[in-house]
């Protein structure tokens, strides 16, 4: 194995364990297919490190995508996802109501275009 490989494998571990911390910190539980279940606020969401469920007993379930960049781990993109809604789960409205746009945690949209491949 080489000194990249190494390097790469030890990141993935690091971002593994981060995910299991931040699934404790958020009371997310693990489910089938590396997904999480989450309770924020009043909804419930179904995470993984593409896209985000939003859950509803009235079958008006809603999915959308998680922001990431291409460089990001896939449990670090999960993580991310489970702190921003456990903080704030009214995001997953504005992420509906535009498309493609990065919020912060704290609902105000990121500077720029926002990502890639939406116009």
């Amino acid at each position: 194995m080489t000194f990249r490989g190494q390097t790469e494998d030890m990141a993935a571990e690091r971002a593994a364990k981060y995910l299991r911390r931040i699934a404790k910190l958020t009371g997310a539980r693990r489910v089938s297919g590396g997904a999480y279940w989450l309770r924020a606020g009043h909804r419930r969401f179904l995470v993984d490190s593409e896209f985000v469920r939003v859950i509803s007993r009235r079958t008006d379930s809603t999915c959308f995508s998680a922001a990431s960049c291409p460089d990001m781990l896939g449990a670090e993109v999960l993580a991310s996802a489970l702190l921003q809604l456990k903080s704030n789960p009214e995001l997953f409205q504005k992420w509906r109501r535009q498309p493609g746009s990065m919020f912060k945690a704290n609902g105000k949209m990121f500077p720029g275009k926002g990502l890639v491949g939406w116009e």
